[in-house]
C-alpha cells in the first residue's frame, strides 16, 4: 500500500479538489472553445473548420500543480450530415501525466427549419505515465519505486446534442470503459455523464447575454456544476464570469481579431482550502475559424 498511498499524497494537489469536481476528465473555464473533448456529437456544428488551442496553468505558486494543455479541431461535411473532430489534450500533475487522443463522428438530423440533432461517438486512447524515480522517499531502494509506470489504455465515448441559432443543449458520456492504470491497487477511472446547455439573448444590437452552464455525475462523488455568465459586445467582444461551484470563481475576457481568429484569457481563483497556498489559476486560448468552405 505503500506506493499508492505515496502517489496519493504527492498528488493531493489534484485529489483535494478534482474529487469535490467529480470529473476526471480536465475542465477549462474556456470548456465552450473546447466542446468536442466533452460531447463528441458537436464535432461540424460550426460553418467551417475550426481550430482549439487552450493551456492551463492551475493553482500557480503550488509545486506539482496540474498544467493542461489542448489542441482540438473540428469540421462538417453538410453533404452528408456528418462532422468529424480531433482532440489532443495533456494534462500533467506532478508525477502523474496523462495524454489523451481522440477522434469524433457525428451525424445531423434536422428536426425543424431552425432545430438540428447531432448524435456523435469517440474513440481514442489515453497514455499514462508515473515518474516514480524522480520521487524523494525515504527508502531510495524500495522496489516499488526503482522504475516509473507507462501504458495504454483504450477509451470509447457518445453523446447527443440539440441546438438551434438561439440555444443548446447536451448529454455525453465521455468514456464508457473503466479502465485500471494501477495493476496491483486496481485503481480505475471513470467518467462522469455530462449535461450542457445554454442560451443566446440578444438585449440590443449591440449586446447578446450568453449564458451557459455544464454539469458532471459520477457514482460516488458529488455532482459538479460549472456556471458561466457571457456577454457579447458588437459581435467582437467577449466577456463574463465563471463560478464553479465550491471550487472556483473566475473572470475571462476573449476578442475576436477578425472574421477567423480569436484569443481570450481567463482567471480563476479558489474558493477552498487550497485558496491559501496559491495565486490563481490563469487559462490562455487561442482559436482559428477557417474561411467558410460549405453552404447549410
Amino acid at each position: 500500500m505503500r506506493k499508492i498511498a505515496y502517489l496519493l499524497t504527492a498528488g493531493v494537489v489534484a485529489v483535494s479538489a478534482t474529487t469535490l469536481r467529480a470529473q476526471q476528465e480536465p475542465i477549462f473555464t474556456h470548456y465552450f472553445q473546447n466542446p468536442v473533448s466533452i460531447n463528441p456529437a458537436i464535432a461540424g456544428t460550426v460553418r467551417n473548420l475550426n481550430l482549439s488551442l487552450l493551456s492551463r496553468l492551475q493553482w500557480v505558486g503550488l509545486e506539482g500543480a496540474p498544467k493542461t494543455f489542448s489542441l482540438s479541431a473540428h469540421m462538417p461535411w453538410p453533404e452528408k450530415r456528418m462532422g468529424i473532430g480531433l482532440n489532443i489534450m495533456n494534462d500533467d500533475t506532478w508525477p502523474v501525466s496523462n495524454t489523451h487522443i481522440s477522434a469524433s463522428y457525428a451525424y445531423r438530423l434536422r428536426l425543424t427549419d431552425e432545430i438540428t440533432l447531432s448524435l456523435g461517438i469517440k474513440g481514442g486512447f489515453t497514455y499514462y505515465h508515473a515518474s516514480l524515480t524522480n520521487l524523494q522517499i525515504n527508502d531510495p531502494n524500495d522496489p516499488e519505486f526503482t522504475q516509473n509506470e507507462s501504458r495504454f489504455y483504450p477509451n470509447l465515448g457518445a453523446g447527443a446534442y440539440i441546438y438551434s441559432g438561439e440555444f443548446y443543449a447536451g448529454l455525453s458520456l465521455p468514456r464508457f470503459l473503466q479502465t485500471s492504470f494501477n495493476k496491483k491497487f486496481d485503481k480505475t477511472l471513470k467518467s462522469p455523464l455530462y449535461l450542457m446547455g445554454g442560451y443566446n439573448l440578444e438585449i440590443s444590437t449591440s449586446w447578446v447575454f450568453m449564458p451557459s452552464m455544464l454539469m458532471g455525475a459520477m457514482i460516488g462523488l458529488p455532482m459538479s456544476c460549472d456556471l458561466t455568465a457571457q456577454f457579447l459586445y458588437q459581435s467582437k467582444f467577449y466577456f463574463g464570469t465563471h463560478y464553479r461551484i465550491g471550487d472556483a470563481l473566475g473572470i475571462f475576457f476573449d476578442m475576436k481579431v477578425n472574421e477567423y481568429l480569436s484569443f481570450g484569457y481567463a482567471f480563476d481563483f479558489s474558493l477552498n482550502k487550497l485558496s491559501r497556498i496559491n495565486t490563481g489559476t490563469h487559462e490562455l486560448m487561442l482559436s482559428y475559424a477557417f474561411a467558410p468552405k460549405w453552404k447549410f
